[in-house]
């Protein structure tokens, strides 16, 4: 099979090994995200800011909810 210069990443074994990167990726961002939430709750239990407390751990639960749907796209697409 001679070489396409127009597209160099045609090879099925290419395409696979960045879809699965890109899916270990999104996983250790979930990780991330959900380390993110407990270091938010745990300071919410050391400073007890009702207002700024609540809206911090309300981000912090979208960025998590937000990482889990991105996984899922990203799983259905890839």
């Amino acid at each position: 099979m001679p070489f396409d210069t127009l597209s160099p990443f045609s090879s099925t074994g290419v395409i696979s090994i960045i879809k699965i990167v890109t899916l270990a990726i999104l996983a250790i961002y979930i990780i991330f995200t959900f380390v993110i939430l407990v270091q938010v709750r745990v300071m919410n239990r050391i400073f007890t800011e009702t207002f700024a407390s609540t809206v911090l751990f309300f981000l912090a639960l979208g960025n998590l909810i937000f990482a889990f749907s991105l996984f899922a796209v990203a799983l259905a697409i890839l």
